[in-house]
């Protein structure tokens, strides 16, 4: 196994930039497949052999909008709503994801969590892609 973290590193800060700010150039299907790129490497990375852990993958992102278990759980949480089907890119994306994010009895991201940005952040370049409006907002409903 070979060490993933400088590709996860890069691969993590051009998501953030395609997800986060108002011209991405990315299109939602190239999105897709690095999320989907992403997920594998993660799932492929190898602990640290020095600490037995991997501390250093997991801090990938640690101050930017989402971090790296962040992007990944908002993104399964997106893909697990917009897939069209088993042979789709977004089903592969979340089956990829789902070797790594096992949700159990979860809903959906937290509110209030970069988790939960990133799953807005993909709706909306969801919904731009397939020509279906785009919410400024998003409705909240006391309990």
């Amino acid at each position: 196994m070979k060490n993933h973290i400088p590709k996860i590193r890069a691969l993590h800060s051009v998501l953030m930039r395609e997800l986060f700010t108002i011209h991405g150039t990315w299109d939602y299907s190239k999105i897709t497949q690095a999320i989907d790129l992403l997920a594998r490497l993660v799932h492929d990375c190898p602990e640290n052999p020095e600490t037995g852990d991997n501390s250093q993958l997991w801090a990938i992102g640690e101050f930017d909008c989402a971090d790296l278990g962040s992007l990944i759980v908002g993104a399964y949480w997106h893909y697990a709503e917009w897939h069209s089907g088993q042979w789709s890119d977004e089903y592969k994306a979340l089956s990829a994801l789902g070797m790594i994010f096992k949700p159990g009895m979860t809903r959906g991201p937290e509110t209030d969590t970069s988790e939960r940005e990133v799953y807005l952040a993909l709706d909306r370049i969801a919904r731009k892609a397939f020509g279906m409006p785009v919410y400024r907002f998003e409705l909240v409903i006391p309990k």
